[in-house]
C-alpha cells in the first residue's frame, strides 16, 4: 500500500467532523469529481494551530459555516489511522496515509447557510442531511469502517441529548 516512496513516512494528522442539527441528523457530502462517494467534511491538521482551530477552519472552507453557526463542538474518542492506496501528490514523499481524529459538531444555522462554494476547491458537489443508518449505507466503502465506532458514539449522544 502506498509504494516504497511511503515506506518510512508518517501519517498526516487529520480531522473528521459529524456535523449534525437539529433533527439529529448527520451531513454527508459527495465529493466533486467522485460520483456516489459521499463522506463526512474532513481535513488535515495545520500544525500551528490546535485542532478545534483546524476543524472551525476547515467547516468554513469545505461548508462555508462560521464558528457563530455552530454550538457544542466535541472532541470523539474515535481514531482511525489508514494508508494511501494511491498517495496524492500533495502529500508524496512527506506522508503515507492519514491519522483521523473525530468531531462532534452541532450545526445551530439554517441549510440555507451551508455553502459549498466557499473556496477555490470545493470538496463536495451535493449534500444531504441522514440519519446514521443512511450513513452507513450510502457512504464510500473505503470510508465507512472508519467511520463506525464514530457513528456509534454520536448514536450514543444523540439517545442521551438529543430528544
Amino acid at each position: 500500500m502506498g509504494g516504497a516512496s511511503s515506506k518510512n513516512k508518517p501519517l498526516r494528522p487529520n480531522v473528521c467532523m459529524l456535523v449534525y442539527n437539529r433533527k439529529g441528523q448527520l451531513f454527508i457530502g459527495e465529493r466533486i469529481g467522485k460520483p456516489g462517494h459521499w463522506q463526512f467534511p474532513q481535513g488535515g491538521v495545520e500544525p500551528e494551530e490546535s485542532l478545534k482551530t483546524n476543524v472551525l477552519r476547515e467547516l468554513h472552507e469545505e461548508l462555508g459555516i462560521h464558528k457563530s453557526q455552530i454550538g457544542k463542538l466535541i472532541k470523539l474518542k474515535a481514531r482511525h489511522s489508514y494508508l494511501w492506496k494511491k498517495i496524492p501528490a500533495y502529500a508524496r514523499g512527506k506522508w503515507a496515509g492519514q491519522r483521523q481524529s473525530f468531531w462532534l459538531v452541532e450545526f445551530t444555522g439554517r441549510d440555507r447557510d451551508i455553502d459549498l462554494t466557499n473556496t477555490n476547491e470545493p470538496e463536495f458537489s451535493a449534500w444531504r442531511w441522514c440519519s446514521p443508518r443512511t450513513v452507513r449505507r450510502v457512504a464510500a466503502s473505503e470510508r465507512i469502517g472508519g467511520y463506525e465506532a464514530a457513528l456509534q458514539e454520536f448514536e450514543e449522544y444523540r439517545a442521551q441529548f438529543l430528544k
